[in-house]
Protein backbone atom coordinates (compact mmCIF):
# COMPACT_ATOMS: atom_id res chain seq x y z
CA UNK A 1 0.00 0.00 0.00
CA UNK A 2 2.74 2.26 0.73
CA UNK A 3 4.13 2.21 -2.95
CA UNK A 4 0.09 2.26 -4.28
CA UNK A 5 0.15 5.52 -2.19
CA UNK A 6 3.16 7.12 -3.09
CA UNK A 7 2.52 6.10 -6.76
CA UNK A 8 -1.07 8.00 -6.45
CA UNK A 9 0.84 10.61 -4.70
CA UNK A 10 3.51 11.13 -7.82
CA UNK A 11 0.76 11.26 -10.56
CA UNK A 12 -2.06 13.02 -8.91
CA UNK A 13 -0.99 14.87 -6.00
CA UNK A 14 -2.63 18.36 -7.39
CA UNK A 15 -6.29 16.07 -7.28
CA UNK A 16 -4.83 13.73 -4.67
CA UNK A 17 -8.11 13.46 -2.71
CA UNK A 18 -10.17 12.08 -5.58
CA UNK A 19 -7.52 9.62 -6.74
CA UNK A 20 -7.92 8.59 -2.68
CA UNK A 21 -11.67 8.43 -3.16
CA UNK A 22 -10.99 6.33 -6.25
CA UNK A 23 -8.87 3.99 -4.28
CA UNK A 24 -11.10 3.60 -1.17
CA UNK A 25 -13.90 2.70 -3.37
CA UNK A 26 -12.05 -0.08 -4.73
CA UNK A 27 -11.08 -1.87 -1.42
CA UNK A 28 -14.08 -1.47 0.23
CA UNK A 29 -16.63 -2.48 -3.04
CA UNK A 30 -15.50 -6.52 -1.78
CA UNK A 31 -16.26 -6.05 1.39
CA UNK A 32 -19.57 -4.46 0.82
CA UNK A 33 -20.37 -7.10 -1.71
CA UNK A 34 -19.84 -9.51 0.93
CA UNK A 35 -22.24 -8.10 3.27
CA UNK A 36 -24.31 -7.62 1.23
CA UNK A 37 -24.40 -11.21 -0.38
CA UNK A 38 -24.36 -12.54 3.52
CA UNK A 39 -27.71 -10.40 4.14
CA UNK A 40 -29.56 -11.65 1.04
CA UNK A 41 -28.51 -15.42 1.69
CA UNK A 42 -29.86 -14.95 5.58
CA UNK A 43 -33.14 -13.69 4.09
CA UNK A 44 -33.35 -16.47 1.86
CA UNK A 45 -33.70 -14.39 -1.05
CA UNK A 46 -32.85 -14.40 -4.49
CA UNK A 47 -32.52 -9.88 -5.15
CA UNK A 48 -28.38 -10.49 -5.44
CA UNK A 49 -28.18 -8.29 -8.51
CA UNK A 50 -30.56 -5.55 -6.99
CA UNK A 51 -28.43 -5.92 -3.97
CA UNK A 52 -24.99 -5.45 -5.84
CA UNK A 53 -26.26 -2.37 -7.80
CA UNK A 54 -27.08 -0.73 -4.26
CA UNK A 55 -24.22 -1.46 -2.98
CA UNK A 56 -22.23 -0.11 -5.60
CA UNK A 57 -23.87 2.95 -5.41
CA UNK A 58 -23.87 2.97 -1.51
CA UNK A 59 -19.90 2.38 -1.66
CA UNK A 60 -19.34 5.63 -4.14
CA UNK A 61 -21.43 7.57 -1.99
CA UNK A 62 -19.74 6.34 1.04
CA UNK A 63 -16.19 7.08 0.10
CA UNK A 64 -17.36 10.55 -0.72
CA UNK A 65 -18.37 11.44 2.64
CA UNK A 66 -15.12 9.98 3.93
CA UNK A 67 -12.89 11.74 1.91
CA UNK A 68 -14.59 14.74 0.84
CA UNK A 69 -12.43 15.36 -1.94
CA UNK A 70 -11.71 18.79 -3.39
CA UNK A 71 -13.04 20.53 -0.43
CA UNK A 72 -11.53 22.60 2.26
CA UNK A 73 -9.36 19.71 4.06
CA UNK A 74 -7.70 18.49 1.98
CA UNK A 75 -7.54 21.39 -1.26
CA UNK A 76 -4.65 23.02 0.88
CA UNK A 77 -2.50 20.16 0.33
CA UNK A 78 -3.28 20.15 -3.17
CA UNK A 79 -2.54 23.19 -3.83
CA UNK A 80 0.59 23.06 -2.47
CA UNK A 81 1.37 20.16 -4.51
CA UNK A 82 0.09 22.14 -7.96
CA UNK A 83 3.11 25.22 -6.62
CA UNK A 84 0.48 27.53 -5.57
CA UNK A 85 1.25 30.49 -3.41
CA UNK A 86 0.89 28.18 -0.12
CA UNK A 87 3.09 28.33 2.88
CA UNK A 88 4.72 24.68 3.42
CA UNK A 89 4.11 25.53 7.20
CA UNK A 90 0.65 25.65 6.44
CA UNK A 91 0.47 23.13 4.39
CA UNK A 92 2.10 20.48 6.70
CA UNK A 93 -0.23 21.73 9.15
CA UNK A 94 -3.10 21.13 7.03
CA UNK A 95 -2.26 17.22 7.13
CA UNK A 96 -2.37 17.19 10.55
CA UNK A 97 -5.60 18.76 11.37
CA UNK A 98 -7.12 17.45 8.35
CA UNK A 99 -6.85 13.64 9.33
CA UNK A 100 -7.41 14.09 13.09
CA UNK A 101 -11.03 15.38 12.19
CA UNK A 102 -11.40 12.64 9.65
CA UNK A 103 -10.49 10.04 12.36
CA UNK A 104 -13.42 11.72 14.40
CA UNK A 105 -15.81 12.48 12.00
CA UNK A 106 -15.51 9.21 10.03
CA UNK A 107 -16.34 7.28 13.58
CA UNK A 108 -19.53 8.97 13.28
CA UNK A 109 -20.24 8.75 10.18
CA UNK A 110 -20.18 5.42 9.11
CA UNK A 111 -22.13 4.31 11.86
CA UNK A 112 -24.82 5.83 10.16
CA UNK A 113 -24.27 4.85 6.50
CA UNK A 114 -23.28 1.47 7.54
CA UNK A 115 -26.45 0.93 9.53
CA UNK A 116 -28.06 2.87 6.39
CA UNK A 117 -26.58 0.06 4.10
CA UNK A 118 -27.55 -3.44 5.93
CA UNK A 119 -30.62 -1.48 6.35
CA UNK A 120 -32.09 -0.78 2.72
CA UNK A 121 -30.28 -4.01 1.88
CA UNK A 122 -32.42 -5.92 3.86
CA UNK A 123 -35.29 -4.42 2.60
CA UNK A 124 -34.14 -4.97 -0.98
CA UNK A 125 -34.47 -8.54 0.50
CA UNK A 126 -37.54 -8.68 1.57
CA UNK A 127 -36.88 -9.09 5.66
CA UNK A 128 -39.57 -8.26 7.73
CA UNK A 129 -39.80 -4.81 10.06
CA UNK A 130 -38.31 -6.66 13.01
CA UNK A 131 -35.52 -7.73 11.24
CA UNK A 132 -35.10 -4.54 9.70
CA UNK A 133 -34.21 -2.95 13.15
CA UNK A 134 -31.88 -5.87 13.90
CA UNK A 135 -30.05 -4.85 10.89
CA UNK A 136 -29.74 -1.10 11.57
CA UNK A 137 -28.11 -2.72 14.80
CA UNK A 138 -25.80 -5.08 12.61
CA UNK A 139 -25.00 -2.02 10.48
CA UNK A 140 -23.72 0.24 13.21
CA UNK A 141 -21.65 -2.66 14.64
CA UNK A 142 -20.03 -3.12 11.33
CA UNK A 143 -19.48 -0.09 11.30
CA UNK A 144 -17.76 0.66 13.96
CA UNK A 145 -15.57 -1.77 13.74
CA UNK A 146 -14.58 -1.34 10.32
CA UNK A 147 -13.53 2.33 11.13
CA UNK A 148 -11.57 1.15 14.18
CA UNK A 149 -9.66 -1.52 12.06
CA UNK A 150 -8.97 1.38 9.13
CA UNK A 151 -8.83 4.18 9.65
CA UNK A 152 -5.84 5.46 11.52
CA UNK A 153 -3.49 3.44 9.92
CA UNK A 154 -5.25 4.13 6.19
CA UNK A 155 -5.22 7.96 7.14
CA UNK A 156 -1.42 8.30 7.92
CA UNK A 157 -0.55 5.91 5.38
CA UNK A 158 -2.55 8.19 2.80
CA UNK A 159 -1.11 10.93 3.72
CA UNK A 160 2.68 9.83 4.27
CA UNK A 161 4.02 10.79 0.73
CA UNK A 162 2.16 14.43 1.21
CA UNK A 163 4.19 14.58 4.44
CA UNK A 164 7.39 13.69 3.19
CA UNK A 165 7.21 15.80 0.35
CA UNK A 166 6.16 18.76 2.38
CA UNK A 167 8.89 17.95 5.27
CA UNK A 168 11.80 17.53 2.55
CA UNK A 169 14.74 16.90 4.69
CA UNK A 170 14.07 19.50 7.51
CA UNK A 171 12.90 19.74 10.94
CA UNK A 172 9.92 21.24 10.71
CA UNK A 173 7.56 18.54 11.43
CA UNK A 174 9.23 16.88 14.48
CA UNK A 175 7.07 18.41 16.94
CA UNK A 176 3.63 17.65 15.10
CA UNK A 177 2.82 13.88 15.95
CA UNK A 178 0.84 13.06 19.22
CA UNK A 179 2.09 10.35 21.28
CA UNK A 180 -1.66 9.27 22.70
CA UNK A 181 -3.42 7.41 21.28
CA UNK A 182 -0.38 5.16 21.12
CA UNK A 183 0.14 2.82 18.20
CA UNK A 184 -0.04 -0.36 20.49
CA UNK A 185 -3.48 1.39 21.22
CA UNK A 186 -4.17 1.27 17.67
CA UNK A 187 -3.01 -2.47 16.54
CA UNK A 188 -5.11 -3.64 20.10
CA UNK A 189 -8.69 -2.30 18.91
CA UNK A 190 -7.75 -3.12 15.42
CA UNK A 191 -7.42 -6.58 16.74
CA UNK A 192 -10.49 -6.70 18.20
CA UNK A 193 -12.51 -5.26 15.52
CA UNK A 194 -11.55 -7.87 13.12
CA UNK A 195 -12.22 -10.92 15.26
CA UNK A 196 -15.65 -9.44 15.93
CA UNK A 197 -15.76 -8.67 12.60
CA UNK A 198 -15.67 -12.16 11.59
CA UNK A 199 -17.20 -13.40 14.17
CA UNK A 200 -20.60 -11.11 13.23
CA UNK A 201 -20.27 -12.81 9.41
CA UNK A 202 -19.20 -16.39 10.43
CA UNK A 203 -22.20 -16.55 12.41
CA UNK A 204 -24.97 -15.73 9.83
CA UNK A 205 -23.01 -17.69 7.46
CA UNK A 206 -22.95 -20.49 9.73
CA UNK A 207 -26.92 -20.48 9.19
CA UNK A 208 -27.14 -19.97 6.03
CA UNK A 209 -24.81 -22.95 4.84
CA UNK A 210 -26.63 -24.78 7.94
CA UNK A 211 -23.33 -25.83 8.93
CA UNK A 212 -24.63 -27.69 12.37
CA UNK A 213 -26.46 -29.65 9.68
CA UNK A 214 -23.67 -30.61 6.83
CA UNK A 215 -20.56 -30.75 9.51
CA UNK A 216 -17.37 -28.69 10.00
CA UNK A 217 -16.42 -28.98 6.05
CA UNK A 218 -18.57 -26.14 4.88
CA UNK A 219 -17.43 -24.07 7.75
CA UNK A 220 -13.90 -24.62 6.57
CA UNK A 221 -14.99 -23.74 3.31
CA UNK A 222 -16.68 -20.61 3.63
CA UNK A 223 -14.05 -19.44 6.17
CA UNK A 224 -11.70 -19.84 3.10
CA UNK A 225 -14.15 -17.86 0.65
CA UNK A 226 -14.09 -15.04 3.28
CA UNK A 227 -10.68 -14.48 3.75
CA UNK A 228 -9.72 -14.33 0.21
CA UNK A 229 -12.52 -11.60 -0.52
CA UNK A 230 -11.74 -9.52 2.31
CA UNK A 231 -8.52 -10.62 3.27
CA UNK A 232 -6.80 -7.44 0.59
CA UNK A 233 -9.19 -4.93 2.85
CA UNK A 234 -7.45 -5.88 6.07
CA UNK A 235 -4.20 -6.03 3.91
CA UNK A 236 -4.96 -2.34 2.50
CA UNK A 237 -6.11 -1.50 6.38
CA UNK A 238 -2.90 -2.86 8.13
CA UNK A 239 0.17 -2.51 5.94
CA UNK A 240 0.60 1.46 6.76
CA UNK A 241 1.59 0.20 10.13
CA UNK A 242 4.55 -1.08 9.05
CA UNK A 243 6.37 1.23 7.05
CA UNK A 244 7.45 3.04 10.27
CA UNK A 245 8.86 0.22 12.07
CA UNK A 246 10.36 -0.67 8.91
CA UNK A 247 11.95 3.14 8.69
CA UNK A 248 13.10 3.09 12.14
CA UNK A 249 15.20 -0.92 11.60
CA UNK A 250 16.55 0.72 8.74
CA UNK A 251 17.51 3.95 10.44
CA UNK A 252 18.92 2.10 13.28
CA UNK A 253 21.41 -0.34 11.18
CA UNK A 254 22.38 3.45 9.46
CA UNK A 255 23.33 4.53 12.94
CA UNK A 256 24.99 1.25 14.24
CA UNK A 257 27.37 1.48 11.29
CA UNK A 258 28.55 5.07 11.63
CA UNK A 259 26.20 7.08 9.05
CA UNK A 260 24.41 9.92 10.62
CA UNK A 261 23.37 11.65 7.64
CA UNK A 262 20.23 10.91 6.92
CA UNK A 263 17.10 11.67 8.71
CA UNK A 264 14.12 9.71 9.38
CA UNK A 265 11.14 10.71 7.77
CA UNK A 266 8.49 12.18 10.73
CA UNK A 267 5.36 11.62 9.33
CA UNK A 268 3.30 9.51 11.56
CA UNK A 269 1.03 11.00 13.62
CA UNK A 270 1.37 8.91 16.79
CA UNK A 271 3.98 7.92 19.33
CA UNK A 272 5.83 6.08 16.21
CA UNK A 273 6.08 9.89 14.66
CA UNK A 274 7.12 11.19 18.38
CA UNK A 275 9.97 8.30 18.29
CA UNK A 276 11.38 9.49 14.86
CA UNK A 277 11.55 12.62 15.98
CA UNK A 278 13.39 11.68 19.01
CA UNK A 279 16.01 9.32 16.77
CA UNK A 280 16.44 12.53 14.53
CA UNK A 281 17.41 14.50 17.68
CA UNK A 282 19.49 11.67 18.88
CA UNK A 283 21.18 10.85 15.78
CA UNK A 284 22.11 14.77 15.16
CA UNK A 285 23.45 14.72 18.99
CA UNK A 286 25.78 11.85 17.80
CA UNK A 287 26.83 13.23 14.47
CA UNK A 288 27.56 16.77 16.62
CA UNK A 289 29.89 14.47 19.11
CA UNK A 290 31.42 12.79 16.17
CA UNK A 291 32.64 16.13 15.10
CA UNK A 292 33.93 17.29 18.28
CA UNK A 293 36.06 14.18 18.83
CA UNK A 294 37.63 14.92 15.43
CA UNK A 295 38.26 18.50 16.00
CA UNK A 296 39.36 18.00 19.77
CA UNK A 297 41.82 14.94 18.96
CA UNK A 298 43.96 17.53 16.60
CA UNK A 299 45.09 19.44 19.62
CA UNK A 300 44.76 16.55 22.46
CA UNK A 301 46.48 13.73 22.99
CA UNK A 302 44.57 10.39 21.50
CA UNK A 303 44.61 9.29 24.99
CA UNK A 304 43.39 12.43 27.14
CA UNK A 305 40.88 12.86 24.66
CA UNK A 306 39.27 9.33 25.16
CA UNK A 307 39.41 10.45 29.13
CA UNK A 308 37.44 13.60 28.45
CA UNK A 309 35.25 11.98 25.64
CA UNK A 310 34.21 9.78 28.79
CA UNK A 311 32.51 12.58 30.78
CA UNK A 312 29.80 13.68 27.86
CA UNK A 313 28.19 16.85 27.47
CA UNK A 314 29.83 18.23 31.16
CA UNK A 315 33.24 18.71 28.47
CA UNK A 316 31.60 19.59 25.28
CA UNK A 317 29.48 22.23 26.50
CA UNK A 318 32.53 23.45 27.79
CA UNK A 319 34.10 23.72 24.51
CA UNK A 320 31.05 24.92 23.11
CA UNK A 321 31.08 28.35 25.63
CA UNK A 322 34.99 28.96 23.84
CA UNK A 323 33.08 29.42 20.51
CA UNK A 324 33.90 33.10 19.42
CA UNK A 325 35.78 33.42 22.91
CA UNK A 326 39.08 34.20 24.22
CA UNK A 327 40.12 30.74 23.25
CA UNK A 328 39.05 30.63 19.28
CA UNK A 329 41.36 33.65 19.26
CA UNK A 330 44.08 31.55 20.16
CA UNK A 331 43.74 28.60 18.12
CA UNK A 332 42.99 31.92 14.70
CA UNK A 333 46.03 33.47 15.52
CA UNK A 334 47.53 29.57 15.29
CA UNK A 335 46.22 29.07 12.20
CA UNK A 336 47.39 32.11 10.85
CA UNK A 337 50.82 31.81 11.87
CA UNK A 338 51.23 35.23 13.57
CA UNK A 339 52.90 36.25 16.76
CA UNK A 340 51.26 36.28 19.92
CA UNK A 341 53.56 36.90 23.12
CA UNK A 342 53.95 33.81 25.28
CA UNK A 343 52.03 35.98 28.33
CA UNK A 344 49.27 36.61 26.46
CA UNK A 345 48.75 33.04 25.77
CA UNK A 346 48.72 32.18 29.01
CA UNK A 347 46.17 35.27 30.18
CA UNK A 348 44.32 34.18 27.74
CA UNK A 349 44.03 30.75 28.65
CA UNK A 350 43.72 31.27 32.72
CA UNK A 351 40.80 33.38 31.57
CA UNK A 352 39.08 30.95 29.57
CA UNK A 353 39.69 28.23 32.25
CA UNK A 354 37.19 30.18 35.04
CA UNK A 355 34.08 29.23 32.44
CA UNK A 356 34.42 25.16 33.63
CA UNK A 357 37.24 22.55 34.69
CA UNK A 358 37.30 19.23 33.85
CA UNK A 359 38.26 16.27 35.90
CA UNK A 360 41.22 14.42 33.81
CA UNK A 361 42.24 12.35 36.44
CA UNK A 362 45.26 12.27 38.76
CA UNK A 363 48.91 13.33 37.27
CA UNK A 364 47.45 14.43 33.91
CA UNK A 365 46.99 17.84 32.34
CA UNK A 366 48.30 19.82 30.16
CA UNK A 367 52.41 20.52 30.11
CA UNK A 368 53.94 23.71 30.37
Amino acid sequence: MDRLFQWLWDRHAARYSWALWALIVLVALPLFLCWSFTIVAFEGSNQYIAAATFTVVAVLIRAYILVLPGLRGMRVIERWAADENVDVREALDATYSYARRTVTRLLGSDVVCTALFAVVVGVIAGATPSRIAQYAVLGAALGISNMVIAVHSFVEGALRPARAAIVGGSAIGDSLPRSRPTFATWINMATLAIGFEFAVIATLLAAVFEVAIHGPLPAVAVAGAMTLATGPVYFASFSPFLRPIRDLARGTERVGAGDYSQRLPVVQDDDLGALAASFNRMQAGLAERQRLQAAFGTYVDPALAARLLEQGDDVFGWLRLGEGSEVTDVDEHHRHLTTLAGEDVITLLKKSRRKGRVDVGPKRGLKP
